[in-house]
């Protein structure tokens, strides 16, 4: 089991290493730009050059952050889990960037950058939150500032969907976007994060399997969790709630469903897939186990994600149906405003 503790950032406290952030930081952010002027001059597509942009600065302001974090001496360091779900959220940047460019999203590269700023902090919020209020309250509320403190672990899924979810009204309020229009987009970027970021439990050597009775060749000796074989209960989640929710997403997306069932379906099949994998995790060490020992907290809460997901499906059962011609109607309409907008405050 591989744990990266911690990156090694002495380098950055140097002048050397100062000069090369700033070195880096202007050349993704003005060499694109001269990409483009360029490209315009020419009068050639200056697509890849804004995605290079725009990468670019998503990456400076990462290795921003860290710097920032290790002058401070917080011990946040890289680590697998944190640094798969960076992954994921750079995957779901390209997917948005190629809806944008087959104008099949109420979307621009303005706007999905304020877009990643309102999910990452959503999810981070609700995450730890849900970790916090339902997980591990009683280790909290006599030391509630230690909340603040997410670089030392402690993530709740499911508050991370109450995070994300509340995030994203937030944007399509203030931007007039339907809701569900983008919220069908997003649920088919989130399973890839959540595939890598299992993965990174694993290579983390956290949230482990139970033990295991019998002989298989696949069990695994956690560190962690004593000497006994255990099953990889991580790889389980990857392949369900990541690898095999991916693919069960996006053979929905091929058919004509009204707006707003792609996002419950992740909702509903994300909770349907865990709550088979539970009974091979180990239940969080502060919960345990309900009902005569046979139930987690996490099946627990997919369950009630499930009755939630129902009913929004029935509430979404009459939107416009997506990839129709009324919705690419409303797409075109909505672009049309906002690069009128855009161009007149200069983006």
């Amino acid at each position: 089991i591989f744990t990266v503790s911690e990156l090694p950032m002495d380098l950055l406290k140097s002048w050397q290493g100062i000069l090369t952030l700033v070195v880096f930081a202007l050349t993704t952010i003005v060499l694109p730009h001269v990409m483009q002027s360029r490209a315009a001059a020419a009068g050639k597509n200056a697509k890849l050059a804004a995605a290079i942009k725009g990468a670019g600065i998503f990456v400076t302001i990462a290795t921003a952050i860290m710097f920032g974090l290790h002058l401070g001496s917080i011990d946040w360091g890289l680590r697998w889990y944190s640094t798969m779900y960076l992954l994921g959220f750079i995957q779901a940047y390209l997917l948005f960037r190629h809806w944008i460019s087959k104008r099949s999203i109420m979307l621009t590269p303005y706007l999905l950058d304020s877009l990643i700023a309102y999910l990452i902090l959503g999810m981070i919020l609700g995450a730890r939150a849900g970790f916090v209020l339902v997980y591990n309250f009683d280790a909290y509320k006599d030391s509630p500032l230690d909340m603040l403190k997410v670089w030392e672990g402690g993530l709740s899924f499911h508050g991370g969907i109450v995070g994300v979810v509340t995030a994203l009204f937030l944007f399509c309020r203030t931007n007039k976007i339907p809701f569900f229009h983008l919220a069908d987009k997003l649920v088919l970027t989130v399973p890839f994060g959540i595939a890598m970021g299992r993965i990174g439990n694993f290579m983390n050597g956290e949230l482990y399997g139970r033990i295991i009775q019998s002989e298989v060749p696949w069990a695994v000796i956690f560190p962690t969790g004593g000497p006994q074989p255990r099953h990889p209960s991580q790889i389980y989640q990857s392949l369900g709630e990541g690898w095999l929710l991916l693919a069960t997403l996006w053979f929905l997306s091929t058919r004509k469903l009204p707006q707003g069932i792609l996002a419950a379906s992740f909702i509903f099949f994300y909770a349907l897939y865990r709550i088979p994998a539970e009974f091979f995790r180990e239940a969080d060490e502060q919960l345990k186990y309900y009902f005569n020992n046979t139930t987690t907290m996490g099946q627990i809460l997919s369950v009630l994600t499930m009755l939630a997901a129902i009913f929004v499906m029935f509430l979404a059962r009459k939107n416009v149906i997506s990839g129709s011609q009324a919705a690419q109607k409303d797409i075109d309409s909505f672009l049309q405003k906002r690069q009128g907008l855009e161009a007149g405050l200069g983006h």
